[in-house]
Order: C-alpha cells, then structure tokens, then sequence
C-alpha cells in the first residue's frame, strides 16, 4: 500500500544518515598569535603576514631608515628576513632596536607589494598606500599633554577652473573653544608625496602638540596643501610664473584660510615651508611674492642647476637685497648624503655672494622623514618670535 512504501522509505532514509559521515567542518582560520607590527620590550620590532600560499615574502619600503647605520650605511645585522612556519604565517624580527620616529613599509608577496593588512595605521604616497610603524621616545611621539586637531578641509581653486581640491589643516590645543588669532606655517610636502603627508609619517600634529606644551613654541595653525596640481607634472623650476601651484596659494588658499579661521591675516604672522619639491616651491613663491611671508623654510632643497641660472639671471633676482628687511627668517637644512645637498650649497653659495643673512644647518643621514621632522621640531619653536 502506498502508506507502507512510503513509511518503509523515510525508515531507510534515516537509517542511511545515520550511517554516512558528517560533512567536515571548514578549517578554522589562522590568527597570528600578535599584531602586526608588534614593538618588543627591548625595542625590536616584529612583522607578521599571513600569506600561506606565497613563496617568497619581504619587508621593503622605508622601514630599514629606522635602525641603526653605521655612517649612512645600513647594517648588515639590521636587516629583516622573513620566514615562513607550517601555517602559511610569515615572520620577521628585527635584530636591531627601531630608532625613535615614523617608518613606511609594505609587504613585498611574490614581486607585489601590499601594505600590512592587521595595520591600521598608513601613509599614502601619490600613487599608493604604507603602512606605518611608529616608534616612541622622540618629540614626534603621542604624549599625555592637551592635543590639537588636523582636519582634511575640501576647498574649490580657481586657479584650476573651481576644481575641488583638499589640503590637510592642524590647529592648535584649544583652538575650537577659543577666540585668539594664530600665526599661520604654510607647509609643503615633496614630490610623490600628498597633502596627507606632513600629518602621518611627518607627525606634525604630535610635534607641534609637544613643542606647544613644553612651552617651546607659539601655537600656530600649520596649513598642508597638495603641491601637485590637476595641471600635470609639478613643474621644477626657477621660474615662479611657471609653476600653477604660485597661483594656487596666493590666490585660494590663502584667503580660504583667512576667511575660515582666526588667522593673523598679515606677513608678520605667515611662514611658509616646504621639503624637496616643496622647497623649490618655497624659493620660488616666497621670493616672487616678497612681502608675503616673513619667514621661508627651505628643507633638503635647491633649484638645479639650470633652474638656479633661470632665477639669478631672471626679474625676481631683482628684488635681492631686498630680503635682508622683507624677510625675518631665512632658513635652510639638509643631510650629509642628502641629493639636494650640492643644489643646497650652490644656492645659499649665492645668496650670501649677494649679502643675503642665511641660518643654516647639515645634520646627519639623507633625504628622509627622520631629517624633515627634525628640522620642522627646530624650526616650529623660532617662528613667529
């Protein structure tokens, strides 16, 4: 009977199940037993990724600045191979205690680079994304003292046809529940680089904060636009009327920023700074608009040598001595190894030919993140004094 079939089949059907296996549960995933980058007790550092189908893993990027040379050469005993365990998870030690700072790497996995993916902590380049590691016990890191804020602030140029453009701002402790005006430090990154640059792997935030508490230096407004321009290239050149991003800070940020915070709208309370490409773009706004600024930071930096010949031999070269009363500070710093060191030495050999008062310093290692916080922490406390 058709009651009977059926009742004979489920009885079967279960005594089946019953006998066959139960479907294999997935494999739990890995975890790695630590964070990646993990800072030991003793200074160390400890990177971990898991990639278990990978063959070949390296640490690369900027990471190897932060530990020990001897004279500007890596150690040998400093570097950071990384292993591979029966659980696909890669690991590197350093063999060396990471100097105080802010270090950039990524992950090299089979000839791709990949930033750390259990770091939340990064640092973009124009064309791509670091990670970033830092390393207390200098005057760039976080300490228990009252802390400002840097904010990314969205503005249109007209420079550039309205085009939206973004730049990074940091005010000072006390700035949102305050009233007082603040001298403004307009602060340029390098070529490659992004407006995002000064406040992550340059630590400007946590520099000023410190500098501020410790009573070092005066609170100030740091302003970080974006040097490169919707235009092309950034051009590097002697020629200020050349260069779109001239326009750009003159005419738009500026007034944005005096019209949108309680800026001290005169030169007696402008600076402008700037690294590398920012250098160039510092000699070059700074002394064509002369009178706007009173005081220029020129940071691993100098016009080529054609460029250079463009400038001293151009209309701005014209208003020379004049700097000596339009400008309060003149300030220049580079490396020992840095490759800016000869075009710095060629320009300040000139300047001072034509009787220019330079303040000037050459410190240790290159063209690197380590020297651009420095100068910036022995710059910030003699602005606007």
């Amino acid at each position: 009977m058709p009651f009977f079939r059926l009742l004979l089949a489920l009885t079967l059907a279960v005594r089946v199940a019953a006998q066959s296996p139960a479907p294999a549960a997935p494999p739990p995933q890995h975890q790695p037993p630590a964070p990646s980058p993990q800072l030991l007790s003793d200074g160390k550092v400890t990177f971990r990724l898991l990639a278990p189908h990978a063959t070949s893993v390296e640490l690369s990027g900027d990471i190897y600045q932060g530990l020990p040379r001897t004279g500007n050469t890596l150690a040998a005993a400093a570097s950071i191979p990384m292993t591979k365990d029966a659980d696909g998870l890669w690991t590197g030690t350093s063999t060396a205690a990471f100097i105080p700072g802010a270090w950039r790497y990524h992950f090299r996995v089979d000839g791709m680079d990949v930033p750390d993916p259990r770091n939340v902590l990064s640092s973009p380049f124009q064309h791509g994304i670091e990670s970033l590691l830092v390393t207390p016990g200098d005057i760039s890191e976080t300490r228990p003292v009252r802390h400002g804020a840097v904010a990314r602030i969205d503005y249109n140029a007209a420079a550039f046809a309205g085009a939206t453009r973004e730049m990074y701002i940091y005010t000072p402790p006390g700035y949102e529940k305050g009233m007082s005006a603040y001298p403004v430090f307009y602060l340029l990154h390098g070529g490659g680089e992004t407006d995002s640059s000064w406040s992550t792997v340059g630590r400007t935030g946590d520099i000023l904060d410190n500098l501020i508490a410790a009573g070092k230096a005066q609170p100030m407004i740091i302003v970080m636009p974006a040097g490169w321009t919707p235009s092309g290239p950034q051009v590097m050149t002697g020629d200020a009327t050349k260069d779109p991003f001239n326009n750009e800070l003159i005419q738009d940020i500026i007034p944005f920023v005096d019209s949108h915070y309680r800026t001290h709208a005169d030169p007696e309370h402008r600076a402008l700074g700037g690294l590398s490409m920012g250098g160039i773009q510092t000699l070059n706004i700074g002394l064509h608009n002369l009178g706007t600024f009173r005081s220029l930071i020129v940071m691993s930096s100098g016009w080529f040598p054609a460029d250079r010949d463009i400038f001293f031999n151009g209309p701005d070269a014209a208003r020379i001595p004049q700097y000596n009363t339009q400008l309060k500070l003149f300030w220049w710093g580079w490396g020992q190894s840095d490759i800016a060191r000869d075009n710095a030495l060629a320009c300040i050999a000139r300047f001072k030919q034509a009787g220019v008062h330079l303040e000037t310093e050459e410190t240790p290692d290159g063209h690197e993140w380590k020297n651009w916080r420095l100068y910036l922490s022995q710059v910030a406390p003699i602005l606007f004094r």
